[in-house]
């Protein structure tokens, strides 16, 4: 049995993605398409490798930029319920001593995010997951830059440009 469905999108606290991300084109459809395959296979070879790799990054990335939202919310929360506490009991010292260890930790925790940019390598990688797997699709289509003969050179030259987070001329 899976995660019920309103933790599906909380983050996990162990990100391992046990299997490769799904294809862009999954084997069946493939052979759905025999007049395709061989195209198929070209951008499985050329692409594939790529957008996997981009795809389990974006992935991690987003699970960790969850994780780090999380733990500032809840350390947040608790922050705002001792603050509470210690309006209730204003003599227990204790109190203010845990109040400014967790202040401080959840200030080193924000600082941290934001100065590990994981919600930038999160979106950085999902467009690069994105643009190879449009590629895909225009490869397919015989449409724009892959319309001509030496198709695969282009494919190639697209792919590496994507790679090195350049925009496909």
């Amino acid at each position: 049995m899976g995660r019920p469905a309103i933790l599906m999108r909380f983050p996990r606290f162990r990100m391992r993605l046990r299997r490769a991300p799904s294809p862009v084109i999954p084997a069946d459809e493939v052979r759905r398409y025999p007049t395709l395959a061989d195209d198929i296979r070209v951008l499985d070879e050329e692409v594939g490798p790529a957008f996997a790799a981009s795809e389990r990054a974006a992935l991690v990335s987003q699970n960790r930029y969850r994780r780090q939202q999380v733990t500032i919310l809840l350390g947040s929360a608790l922050l705002a319920g001792l603050g509470g506490l210690q309006a209730v009991f204003p003599a227990q010292r204790w109190l203010g001593l845990v109040l400014v260890v967790l202040g401080i930790l959840l200030t080193g925790v924000s600082q941290a995010a934001g100065e590990l940019k994981t919600l930038d390598r999160f979106l950085t990688e999902r467009v690069k997951a994105e643009r190879f797997r449009a590629m895909y699709f225009r490869y397919l289509s015989r449409t724009g830059r892959y319309r001509g003969d030496d198709r695969v050179t282009v494919l190639r030259r697209a792919a590496l440009a994507v790679e090195s987070g350049e925009e496909p001329t």
